[in-house]
Protein backbone atom coordinates (compact mmCIF):
# COMPACT_ATOMS: atom_id res chain seq x y z
CA UNK A 1 0.00 0.00 0.00
CA UNK A 2 1.44 3.12 -1.00
CA UNK A 3 0.53 5.87 0.70
CA UNK A 4 0.54 9.67 -0.67
CA UNK A 5 3.40 12.39 0.02
CA UNK A 6 2.55 14.31 2.39
CA UNK A 7 2.75 18.24 1.18
CA UNK A 8 5.86 20.06 2.62
CA UNK A 9 4.46 23.07 4.60
CA UNK A 10 6.20 26.09 4.41
CA UNK A 11 6.98 27.86 7.48
CA UNK A 12 6.45 30.89 9.01
CA UNK A 13 7.61 34.16 7.50
CA UNK A 14 8.21 31.76 3.98
CA UNK A 15 5.47 33.47 1.88
CA UNK A 16 6.66 36.93 2.67
CA UNK A 17 10.17 36.65 1.80
CA UNK A 18 8.94 35.16 -1.82
CA UNK A 19 6.81 38.13 -2.22
CA UNK A 20 9.51 40.69 -1.70
CA UNK A 21 11.92 38.71 -4.44
CA UNK A 22 9.10 38.50 -6.78
CA UNK A 23 8.86 42.59 -6.47
CA UNK A 24 12.52 43.67 -6.77
CA UNK A 25 12.36 41.16 -10.15
CA UNK A 26 9.19 43.06 -11.34
CA UNK A 27 10.07 45.28 -14.53
CA UNK A 28 11.45 49.08 -12.69
CA UNK A 29 8.93 51.71 -14.23
CA UNK A 30 10.67 54.87 -14.55
CA UNK A 31 9.05 58.21 -12.89
CA UNK A 32 9.47 61.72 -13.16
CA UNK A 33 8.99 63.70 -16.47
CA UNK A 34 10.41 63.03 -19.86
CA UNK A 35 13.34 64.67 -20.47
CA UNK A 36 11.18 66.90 -23.19
CA UNK A 37 8.76 68.12 -20.13
CA UNK A 38 12.22 69.36 -17.92
CA UNK A 39 11.81 73.26 -17.74
CA UNK A 40 15.76 73.48 -17.62
CA UNK A 41 16.26 71.51 -20.70
CA UNK A 42 13.29 72.48 -22.29
CA UNK A 43 14.76 76.31 -22.05
CA UNK A 44 18.50 75.35 -22.99
CA UNK A 45 16.84 73.60 -25.91
CA UNK A 46 14.34 77.08 -26.75
CA UNK A 47 17.98 79.04 -26.14
CA UNK A 48 20.20 77.13 -28.38
CA UNK A 49 17.56 77.16 -31.36
CA UNK A 50 17.14 80.45 -30.95
CA UNK A 51 20.46 82.06 -31.08
CA UNK A 52 20.58 79.46 -34.21
CA UNK A 53 18.01 81.01 -35.77
CA UNK A 54 19.30 84.61 -35.17
CA UNK A 55 22.93 84.09 -36.38
CA UNK A 56 21.32 82.18 -39.59
CA UNK A 57 19.45 85.01 -40.30
CA UNK A 58 22.28 87.27 -39.97
CA UNK A 59 24.35 84.96 -42.12
CA UNK A 60 22.29 85.29 -44.62
CA UNK A 61 21.55 88.97 -43.68
CA UNK A 62 25.37 89.64 -44.51
CA UNK A 63 25.75 87.60 -47.46
CA UNK A 64 27.76 84.99 -46.23
CA UNK A 65 25.31 81.70 -46.53
CA UNK A 66 24.94 82.98 -50.55
CA UNK A 67 28.59 83.60 -50.86
CA UNK A 68 29.50 80.15 -49.03
CA UNK A 69 26.59 78.32 -51.28
CA UNK A 70 27.95 79.88 -54.41
CA UNK A 71 31.55 78.08 -53.46
CA UNK A 72 29.66 74.96 -52.84
CA UNK A 73 28.33 75.21 -56.38
CA UNK A 74 31.19 76.21 -58.01
CA UNK A 75 33.42 73.23 -56.45
CA UNK A 76 30.99 70.60 -56.86
CA UNK A 77 31.32 71.71 -60.86
CA UNK A 78 34.61 71.24 -60.71
CA UNK A 79 34.20 67.86 -59.39
CA UNK A 80 31.80 66.52 -61.23
CA UNK A 81 33.66 68.10 -64.34
CA UNK A 82 37.13 66.42 -63.71
CA UNK A 83 35.25 63.01 -63.65
CA UNK A 84 32.65 62.99 -65.91
CA UNK A 85 33.51 62.05 -69.93
CA UNK A 86 31.06 65.05 -71.40
CA UNK A 87 32.25 67.95 -71.26
CA UNK A 88 31.04 71.10 -72.54
CA UNK A 89 33.00 72.40 -75.98
CA UNK A 90 30.56 74.23 -77.69
CA UNK A 91 26.82 75.46 -78.12
CA UNK A 92 24.89 75.56 -81.25
CA UNK A 93 22.20 77.93 -81.71
CA UNK A 94 19.65 77.63 -84.18
CA UNK A 95 16.95 79.82 -85.21
CA UNK A 96 18.46 83.22 -84.13
CA UNK A 97 17.95 86.12 -85.99
CA UNK A 98 17.34 89.49 -83.71
CA UNK A 99 18.57 87.78 -80.14
CA UNK A 100 22.20 88.82 -79.22
CA UNK A 101 24.68 85.72 -79.21
CA UNK A 102 25.54 87.02 -75.63
CA UNK A 103 22.02 87.20 -74.43
CA UNK A 104 21.80 83.66 -74.92
CA UNK A 105 24.84 83.15 -73.52
CA UNK A 106 24.09 84.84 -70.29
CA UNK A 107 20.78 82.67 -70.27
CA UNK A 108 22.30 79.23 -70.24
CA UNK A 109 25.08 80.25 -67.82
CA UNK A 110 27.40 77.89 -68.81
CA UNK A 111 31.04 77.80 -69.75
CA UNK A 112 33.83 75.45 -71.93
CA UNK A 113 34.66 72.86 -70.13
CA UNK A 114 30.83 72.31 -67.96
CA UNK A 115 30.31 68.67 -67.09
CA UNK A 116 27.52 68.14 -70.38
CA UNK A 117 25.51 66.15 -67.62
CA UNK A 118 24.87 68.83 -65.05
CA UNK A 119 23.31 71.14 -67.03
CA UNK A 120 19.66 72.17 -65.83
CA UNK A 121 18.21 71.83 -69.16
CA UNK A 122 14.92 72.99 -68.37
CA UNK A 123 16.43 75.78 -66.12
CA UNK A 124 18.75 77.13 -68.95
CA UNK A 125 15.18 76.77 -71.36
CA UNK A 126 13.27 78.80 -68.99
CA UNK A 127 15.83 81.59 -68.86
CA UNK A 128 15.71 81.61 -72.77
CA UNK A 129 12.27 82.16 -72.67
CA UNK A 130 12.49 85.14 -70.79
CA UNK A 131 14.40 86.91 -73.10
CA UNK A 132 11.44 89.40 -74.83
CA UNK A 133 12.04 88.34 -78.51
CA UNK A 134 11.69 84.71 -77.75
CA UNK A 135 8.49 83.20 -78.16
CA UNK A 136 9.88 79.41 -77.30
CA UNK A 137 13.09 77.61 -76.67
CA UNK A 138 14.66 73.74 -76.47
CA UNK A 139 17.70 73.00 -75.38
CA UNK A 140 19.52 69.60 -75.84
CA UNK A 141 22.66 67.64 -75.08
CA UNK A 142 24.29 66.24 -78.06
CA UNK A 143 27.12 63.70 -76.73
CA UNK A 144 29.58 64.11 -76.07
CA UNK A 145 30.21 67.40 -75.99
CA UNK A 146 27.89 69.52 -77.63
CA UNK A 147 24.82 71.80 -75.84
CA UNK A 148 21.86 72.35 -78.99
CA UNK A 149 19.64 75.50 -78.23
CA UNK A 150 16.40 75.88 -80.66
CA UNK A 151 14.72 79.57 -80.44
CA UNK A 152 11.71 80.27 -81.94
CA UNK A 153 12.05 84.44 -82.21
CA UNK A 154 8.96 86.64 -82.66
CA UNK A 155 8.47 88.00 -85.98
CA UNK A 156 8.97 91.74 -86.73
CA UNK A 157 6.32 93.84 -88.32
CA UNK A 158 7.85 97.04 -88.61
CA UNK A 159 11.02 98.88 -87.64
CA UNK A 160 10.61 101.95 -84.89
CA UNK A 161 12.65 105.06 -85.74
CA UNK A 162 13.33 106.48 -82.58
CA UNK A 163 15.27 109.92 -83.14
CA UNK A 164 18.78 107.99 -84.87
CA UNK A 165 17.72 104.91 -83.23
CA UNK A 166 16.06 101.96 -85.25
CA UNK A 167 14.48 99.56 -82.99
CA UNK A 168 12.41 96.20 -84.38
CA UNK A 169 9.06 95.71 -83.44
CA UNK A 170 6.78 92.56 -83.14
CA UNK A 171 2.85 92.59 -83.50
CA UNK A 172 2.61 92.84 -79.57
CA UNK A 173 4.43 95.93 -79.26
CA UNK A 174 7.64 94.11 -77.71
CA UNK A 175 10.68 95.67 -79.10
CA UNK A 176 14.93 94.99 -79.54
CA UNK A 177 17.51 96.25 -80.85
CA UNK A 178 18.79 94.15 -83.01
CA UNK A 179 22.50 92.82 -84.08
CA UNK A 180 22.08 92.49 -87.26
CA UNK A 181 18.78 93.38 -89.77
CA UNK A 182 17.11 90.12 -90.48
CA UNK A 183 16.29 89.31 -94.08
CA UNK A 184 13.74 91.15 -95.52
CA UNK A 185 13.94 93.81 -92.98
CA UNK A 186 13.81 96.96 -95.81
CA UNK A 187 10.12 96.16 -96.47
CA UNK A 188 9.12 96.07 -92.99
CA UNK A 189 6.91 99.19 -91.96
CA UNK A 190 8.71 101.87 -90.80
CA UNK A 191 7.13 103.82 -87.99
CA UNK A 192 7.61 107.08 -85.97
CA UNK A 193 6.45 109.06 -83.05
CA UNK A 194 6.51 108.68 -79.24
CA UNK A 195 4.52 105.43 -78.05
CA UNK A 196 4.57 104.09 -81.74
CA UNK A 197 5.12 100.41 -80.99
CA UNK A 198 2.35 100.18 -78.19
CA UNK A 199 0.11 100.84 -80.82
CA UNK A 200 1.28 98.89 -83.52
CA UNK A 201 -1.45 95.96 -82.85
CA UNK A 202 -4.35 98.60 -83.55
CA UNK A 203 -2.71 99.89 -86.75
CA UNK A 204 -2.16 96.72 -88.29
CA UNK A 205 -5.74 95.80 -87.58
CA UNK A 206 -6.75 99.28 -89.13
CA UNK A 207 -5.16 98.13 -92.32
CA UNK A 208 -6.88 94.89 -92.69
CA UNK A 209 -9.88 96.88 -93.53
CA UNK A 210 -8.20 97.94 -96.63
CA UNK A 211 -5.67 96.20 -97.81
CA UNK A 212 -5.15 98.27 -101.11
CA UNK A 213 -3.94 101.18 -98.63
CA UNK A 214 -2.18 98.70 -96.67
CA UNK A 215 -0.04 97.61 -99.83
CA UNK A 216 0.57 100.77 -100.76
CA UNK A 217 1.94 102.01 -97.44
CA UNK A 218 5.56 102.49 -96.19
CA UNK A 219 5.69 104.34 -92.94
CA UNK A 220 2.74 105.36 -90.53
CA UNK A 221 3.80 108.12 -87.63
CA UNK A 222 1.92 107.89 -84.53
CA UNK A 223 0.81 112.00 -83.56
CA UNK A 224 -0.23 113.29 -80.28
CA UNK A 225 -0.22 109.94 -78.59
CA UNK A 226 -3.82 110.30 -80.03
CA UNK A 227 -3.91 109.26 -84.08
CA UNK A 228 -2.15 108.27 -87.43
CA UNK A 229 -0.26 110.04 -90.08
CA UNK A 230 -0.29 107.16 -92.88
CA UNK A 231 2.26 107.94 -95.59
CA UNK A 232 2.06 105.46 -99.07
CA UNK A 233 5.09 104.44 -101.60
CA UNK A 234 4.62 107.27 -103.51
CA UNK A 235 5.16 110.10 -100.84
CA UNK A 236 1.31 110.85 -100.21
CA UNK A 237 0.43 111.29 -96.59
CA UNK A 238 -3.17 110.47 -95.25
CA UNK A 239 -3.96 111.78 -92.08
CA UNK A 240 -6.43 109.92 -90.18
CA UNK A 241 -8.88 111.27 -87.66
CA UNK A 242 -8.62 110.30 -83.91
CA UNK A 243 -12.04 108.71 -83.47
CA UNK A 244 -13.63 106.15 -86.23
CA UNK A 245 -10.08 105.78 -88.30
CA UNK A 246 -11.83 102.88 -89.65
CA UNK A 247 -15.10 104.37 -91.32
CA UNK A 248 -12.11 107.37 -92.63
CA UNK A 249 -10.08 105.24 -94.54
CA UNK A 250 -12.86 103.09 -96.04
CA UNK A 251 -14.22 106.69 -97.49
CA UNK A 252 -10.99 107.67 -98.57
CA UNK A 253 -10.24 104.25 -100.72
CA UNK A 254 -14.18 105.14 -102.17
CA UNK A 255 -13.07 108.22 -103.23
CA UNK A 256 -10.37 107.25 -104.58
CA UNK A 257 -11.87 104.61 -106.49
CA UNK A 258 -13.84 107.44 -108.21
CA UNK A 259 -11.76 110.11 -108.10
CA UNK A 260 -7.61 109.00 -107.87
CA UNK A 261 -6.77 111.27 -105.38
CA UNK A 262 -4.07 109.10 -103.96
CA UNK A 263 -2.40 108.94 -107.44
CA UNK A 264 -2.54 112.52 -108.59
CA UNK A 265 -0.39 115.86 -107.18
CA UNK A 266 -2.06 115.65 -103.79
CA UNK A 267 0.81 115.34 -101.35
CA UNK A 268 -1.71 115.27 -98.04
CA UNK A 269 -4.91 114.17 -97.53
CA UNK A 270 -6.51 115.44 -94.75
CA UNK A 271 -9.74 113.00 -93.02
CA UNK A 272 -9.51 114.62 -89.35
CA UNK A 273 -12.75 116.13 -89.91
CA UNK A 274 -15.61 113.63 -89.99
CA UNK A 275 -17.71 115.53 -92.34
CA UNK A 276 -14.96 117.27 -94.29
CA UNK A 277 -11.99 116.05 -96.41
CA UNK A 278 -8.87 118.29 -97.17
CA UNK A 279 -6.43 118.03 -100.12
CA UNK A 280 -2.84 119.50 -100.33
CA UNK A 281 -1.25 119.62 -103.29
CA UNK A 282 2.49 118.86 -103.28
CA UNK A 283 4.63 121.45 -102.45
CA UNK A 284 2.25 124.07 -101.18
CA UNK A 285 0.57 124.71 -97.55
CA UNK A 286 -2.58 125.32 -99.16
CA UNK A 287 -5.36 123.02 -98.25
CA UNK A 288 -8.14 122.29 -100.92
CA UNK A 289 -11.19 121.12 -100.17
CA UNK A 290 -11.82 117.93 -101.95
CA UNK A 291 -14.90 116.00 -102.66
CA UNK A 292 -17.34 115.12 -100.21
Amino acid sequence: MTTAPKKAVPKAGTARRDYDRRKKRAPIRKSGRPFWRQPLLLGVIVLLLGCGGGGGWWAWHEGWLVEAQNRIDAASRAVVGAITPFKLADVTVEGRDYVERSAILAALNVSRGDSLLGIDLQASRRRLEAIDWVEWATVERRLPDTLYVTLKERRAVAIWQNGNEYTLIDKNGRTVRASRMPPGAESLLLLGGPGAPEHVGDLLLLLTYEPAVSRQLRAAVWVGQRRWNLVLNNGVEIWLPEEDAVAALQQLAKLDGQHKLLSREFGVVDLRLPDKLYLRKRNTGEPTPGPA
